[in-house]
């Protein structure tokens, strides 16, 4: 996917909690997170990197597609 694509995907997640699962071009799991709030975490990943460290902005250049639980609660 491109970054587009995928800021779009995190754009449609819903306000529910959850655990995403950022994957290479592979498929290969690189990143598993958790979030109160889906939408609002997931779609930072693919704001201005200005504002993420090296370290994320390293992992982020690697994100092919991502996939998300969601859970009743936190």
């Amino acid at each position: 996917m491109t970054k587009d694509e995928l800021k779009e995907k995190a754009n449609d997640l819903p306000l529910l909690p959850g655990v995403y699962l950022m994957m290479d071009k592979t498929g290969k799991v690189i990143y598993v997170g958790k979030a109160k709030r889906l939408k609002n975490r997931v779609s930072q990943y693919f704001q201005d990197s200005a504002s993420h460290t090296v370290k994320t902005r390293q992992m982020v250049s690697q994100i092919d597609h991502f996939d998300t639980i969601f859970v009743s609660s936190e």
